[in-house]
């Protein structure tokens, strides 16, 4: 009996149930960082792995029963002809069970030489009925032998019949978690009729003053209410899929299309609502970083804030940046953590190269990776505004072409209640330098 070999598709099995958990804790960590709830495609994503991983268990099941009666049986030729028992340990050269047991390498080597001048392979007749354990283990090497000495037979001869298998879940670049509107925190446009709507904005209020004397008027002056108007707009995609790459590909096309539709929505107005945010018309600023430190970071942040608090009203709570001011200012900030580890709780922030979100001298940091190169931006959320209604998946069939036509899209509405909310940071170019009171140190070391 040679060693059992494991079943491939077993394998291959199991280990994408393995991948699929991986990937469903990938996504449940991701959110669980940025400190946010699941977004729709995510929680799309997590119930299709689930289904697969119920899909893989029902094959995984009977495949592994009889992977495990193949064991059971070899187990059991094991005890008949040699080699390891059950209990792991190795039986002497032809010796099944309370069979003929040879007294030494030596004694069996004088029957197997023997064996050479006999064409017969009935060996019993020649060691005698108790032996007949013994001439069906010479018999055995006999045949491999033979084996050996025959023309091998390799896959590179048998390339029809050799299965390609797809192993592990699809792999996805698309990034569809929408980082800049789940800061803003979308509201819902359903049941809004009408091609745009408005947002009431007070542009000049009621006013109160110091009397100037017994029985004179007080200050007075009317309040005024103007309207923001805020525009849909439809986003979506499509695609016509034959009936036979519904039904013939596994897995199946069928649902991977739908996700990378959704997947491609999201992206695609996350995309949409970033360049109207960046471009910032109306915006206060920009604040330019004298130099290209903390000191110089914290300076500009600060007047930014300012800057906001007279435009809106509100103080600021985020920091939105491209992936290039994101590089530039990490480095700041995680220097700092090592130099002064005692900041690294309330100094100048805590970011990670493992995830975009952080923070900047305790102001929430939102990476866009859609940005274009050189934004960044402080300001209030609040005054700023996301709508969307999803409609989600339509489909048509078409029975003359056994076709379906699929369709995923929504309408959203973006706009500001008040640009000046929000201010514009130039950040310097080249490499960042250390923190000041790191270079300090140096010196007087």
């Amino acid at each position: 009996m040679g060693d059992h070999v494991s079943n491939p598709m077993l394998s291959r099995l199991q280990e994408e149930r393995d991948e699929q958990f991986k990937f469903m804790d990938t996504t449940l960590d991701r959110a669980e960082a940025e400190g946010r709830d699941l977004v729709d495609a995510e929680r799309k994503n997590l119930e299709g792995v689930r289904q697969r991983i119920s899909e893989l268990d029902e094959q995984i099941k009977p495949m592994a029963e009889y992977e495990a009666l193949r064991r059971s049986s070899a187990s059991e030729a094991s005890r008949a002809f040699g080699g390891r028992g059950d209990d792991g340990q190795a039986r002497p050269l032809g010796q099944g069970g309370n069979q003929f047991s040879y007294a030494s390498p030596g004694a069996f080597m004088v029957d197997y030489l023997a064996t050479l001048q006999h064409k017969n392979n009935d060996l019993t007749r020649l060691f005698g009925p108790r032996q007949s354990a013994a001439a069906a283990r010479i018999n055995a090497i006999r045949e491999r032998e033979a084996m050996q000495r025959a023309a091998n037979q390799i896959t590179t001869d048998t390339p029809g019949i050799l299965p390609v298998p797809v192993v592990g879940p699809v792999l996805n670049t698309i990034d569809a978690s929408r980082p800049l509107l789940s800061s803003l925190g979308p509201k819902d446009l359903s049941n809004t009729p009408g091609t745009k709507f408005i947002r009431p904005h007070i542009t000049q209020h009621t006013t109160s003053g110091k009397q100037s004397a017994e029985k004179t008027a007080l200050p007075s002056q009317p309040m005024k209410i103007q309207p923001l108007e805020f525009p849909k707009e439809t986003h979506g995609g499509w695609v016509n899929v034959s009936r036979q790459d519904i039904d013939w590909t596994s897995p199946t096309a069928w649902d991977i299309l739908v996700q990378d539709l959704a997947d491609a929505y999201s992206v695609d107005t996350e995309t949409s609502v970033a360049a109207v945010f960046g471009a910032g018309t109306g915006m206060n600023g920009p604040i330019t970083v004298a130099t290209d430190d903390l000191a110089g970071w914290a300076a500009a942040l600060y007047e930014a804030a300012s800057l906001v608090y007279r435009g809106c009203g509100r103080l600021p709570d985020r920091v939105w940046c491209s992936l290039d001011v994101w590089a530039k200012i990490g480095p700041l900030v995680d220097m700092n953590k090592l130099v002064f580890p005692g900041a690294a709780s309330g100094g100048a922030g805590e970011s990670s190269l493992a995830r975009f979100s952080g923070n900047m001298f305790e102001l929430d940091r939102i990476v866009v990776p859609t940005f274009p190169d050189g934004t960044c931006i402080v300001g209030a959320s609040a005054m700023a505004e996301f709508y969307e209604q999803r409609i989600g998946l339509l489909s048509a069939v078409e029975p003359s072409i056994l076709g379906v036509e699929v369709a995923y899209g929504g309408y959203t509405a973006f706009g500001f209640l008040e640009p000046d909310g929000f201010t514009k940071i130039t950040a310097p170019t080249g490499l960042p330098l250390t923190t000041t009171r790191s270079k300090s140190n140096s010196t007087a070391s």
